[in-house]
């Protein structure tokens, strides 16, 4: 799939990782409320975020701007991602 990258996320607020596939021409703010919505169904409620929420690198601890589009990240195949 050349559109679309397979990350990890870690999700801190409820303790969770999930693998998930990302479309490289979104920007990271639409992709971060399609997370949020997305673990909040995975994780049955249980993941319940405020209106501020951010996209870390989780080695560099890298935080990710809501107007860049994926594919001009460093996001890869592979990353570990924070979801705070």
């Amino acid at each position: 799939m050349k559109n679309k990258v397979l990350v990890r996320l870690f999700v801190p607020l409820i303790e969770e990782e999930y693998d998930v596939f990302l479309p490289i021409q979104l920007k990271i703010g639409s992709i971060k409320k399609l997370l949020k919505k997305a673990i909040s169904e995975l994780s049955e409620e249980r993941y319940i975020s405020t209106y501020s929420y951010a996209l870390l690198n989780q080695i560099t601890h890298e935080e990710y701007l809501d107007q860049t589009i994926l594919d001009q990240t460093d996001i890869r195949n592979g990353t570990k991602l924070i979801l705070l």
